[in-house]
């Protein structure tokens, strides 16, 4: 490699893997979803020497298959965890802090049924206290509306028995890009993390942890990393039978799947949240669509890759109908999709709906620390909470320096708008792809820009998308891509919005992606291949009454 040169992707990842094999860590994370990311971030704010292995991509998992809100968790007041409501919603206020680029807050509308005064005195308690744990600190405290008012916001309402609504408001995020966004600023801090390494077995020497052995997917090679602490942050892979590090943790598995419809399909100012039996619904607005969601039920399969069964779409068409007067059919839905919650239980049973959404960090005698449970939301607090185990009395004196880190893209709202504003100007570029770039990438959409310029990579995937070709060379470059799925799923989440699962275009991203990962033209065509294979298992909309698909594995680079 000649000196000032950038190494190439593989060649980086070859350094980061002969110093996962060279070092002892201080901390060694296992799993590199949110909450791993945030271990691995934690581990690093502290002065801690950390890594982190991945055996897919960052956020394959459940990290990229929520809801995709910020939030407190409105439902759960009626299971009276004000706690729970409380630790999140202050969380809440953080991340929209910290990462201004990647969660923002949106109204939502709640829609009041049923009997005028009672109904309306019920949901409007609720939603006061939700104000007064600390939803208000960034929206205000909810508006009540009149049965017109709340029309006038959602036109599709049904009238029968519509009472009027209440407006709140809660956060909206990209999953995926969020995880992301936190474990490159860990690496930014020093940490080293590698994906495609699957953990195979604990290595221990006199009765307590000493690392994992691993094996190298990409090169196909098994390796051994030596860590003081090993923390499991697997989320649902922990509770299955082969799991390298189980056996120190329950989890019940719960699916949660989601619909994704164009945005003029549902007529609405904001997006909505509607009381079914037992739970509530969202419709969360996203850029050009909404998102609809989520069922919860337990999960017998394996974890791999869980997809919507046609029962869950007709489960969440019902329920919207029910609430709209919209007549919306599986034609109407362009994607789906379906992750895991891990549920941390006492046993291995129960209701999904009922169990706990709080998190559970339990220390075996060898010392592995698994963390299990939680919500997206309080991702933060479980990753501190974590290393303090990994501390113990020493956390006293290495306190977690998260709470006031802003993420790797953080500028102040109104400084993300001047920027996009800026970067249309000076490059000629489509004012809502800019703004949609920064809400990607934040600061970095700058530098993003310039190599698109550098390698003639400005112009969009295609004609009605809102991504610049240059996202894919950045993705290979500097957010660990290397599938096209990886570009695809997680980096831009076209592979849920087009309906053909990006077809069109994922031709185009795998030659992008062989020109940085040394890609022959044969490569390129086999890596499309199995990545279109895999979206349309995953997103596509199951037929009525269509076997329902298991857990797959991922698209393996060829």
């Amino acid at each position: 490699m000649s000196e000032g040169r950038r190494p190439s992707p593989l060649e980086a990842r070859r350094a980061n893997v002969a110093t996962l094999e060279a070092e002892t860590f201080d901390v060694l994370v296992v799993g590199g979803g949110i909450v791993g990311s945030g271990v691995l971030l934690d581990a690093a704010s502290r002065g801690l020497r950390a890594a982190l292995i991945e055996q897919d991509d960052v956020a394959a998992g459940t990290s990229s298959r929520s809801s995709r809100l910020i939030h407190g968790g409105l439902r759960y007041l009626e299971q009276f965890r004000f706690g729970l409501v409380f630790e999140a919603l202050a969380e809440r206020s953080r991340l929209l802090r910290l990462a201004p680029h990647l969660v923002r807050l949106e109204p939502l509308l709640f829609p009041v049924y049923g009997w005028p005064i009672v109904h309306r005195a019920f949901y409007g308690s609720g939603l006061l206290l939700y104000d007064l744990l600390g939803a208000r600190r960034e929206g205000g405290f909810a508006r009540h509306l009149a049965r017109d008012e709340a029309l006038a916001w959602t036109p599709s309402l049904r009238r029968a028995g519509l009472r009027g609504g209440i407006v709140y408001h809660d956060g909206v995020e990209d999953d995926a890009r969020y995880a992301l966004g936190v474990l490159r600023t860990a690496v930014g801090l020093g940490a080293t993390a590698v994906t495609r390494v699957r953990a195979t077995d604990g290595v221990e020497r006199d009765g307590r942890i000493a690392g994992v052995r691993g094996r190298d997917l990409l090169e196909g090679r098994d390796i051994e990393i030596r860590a003081r602490a090993v923390v499991d942050a697997t989320g649902v892979w922990t509770a299955q039978p082969d799991a390298p590090l189980g056996g120190g943790a329950r989890v019940l598995p719960s699916k949660g799947a989601h619909l994704v419809v164009r945005r003029d399909r549902i007529p609405s100012r904001t997006g909505l949240t509607i009381r079914v039996p037992g739970k509530v619904l969202f419709l969360v607005p996203w850029p050009n669509h909404w998102l609809i969601g989520s069922t919860d039920d337990a999960w017998a399969g394996p974890p791999d890759r869980p997809t919507a069964t046609p029962a869950d779409v007709d489960e969440l068409l019902n329920a919207v109908n029910r609430t709209l007067d919209v007549g919306l059919t599986r034609g109407d839905v362009v994607g789906t999709y379906a992750g895991l919650r891990p549920l941390a239980v006492t046993s291995g049973s129960g209701s999904t709906v009922k169990a706990s959404r709080e998190h559970r960090v339990t220390v075996e005698p060898n010392g592995l620390v698994h963390v299990t449970g939680g919500k997206y939301t309080t991702y933060r607090v479980m990753a501190s909470d974590a290393i303090d185990a990994v501390l113990g009395a020493a956390a006293r004196s290495r306190p977690s320096g998260t709470a006031e880190l802003h993420l790797v893209g953080a500028l102040p709202r109104p400084e993300l708008d001047a920027l996009a504003g800026r970067l249309a100007a000076a490059n000629g570029l489509d004012p809502a792809l800019v703004t949609r770039l920064v809400d990607r990438h934040g600061a970095e959409a700058e530098a993003v820009v310039a190599l698109g310029r550098e390698l003639k990579l400005l112009a969009p995937l295609a004609p009605d998308i809102q991504n610049l070709e240059a996202e894919v060379a950045w993705a290979a470059q500097r957010e660990l891509a290397l599938s096209v799925d990886d570009v695809l799923a997680r980096r831009t989440r076209l592979a849920q919005e087009r309906p053909d699962r990006g077809a069109a275009f994922a031709p185009r991203v795998a030659k992008i992606l062989g020109r940085e990962l040394g890609w022959s033209a044969q490569r390129q065509a086999q890596e499309t291949t199995a990545y279109l294979a895999s979206a349309h298992r995953e997103f596509d909309v199951p037929a009525a009454g269509q076997a329902a698909a298991v857990g797959q594995p991922a698209p393996e680079p060829a």
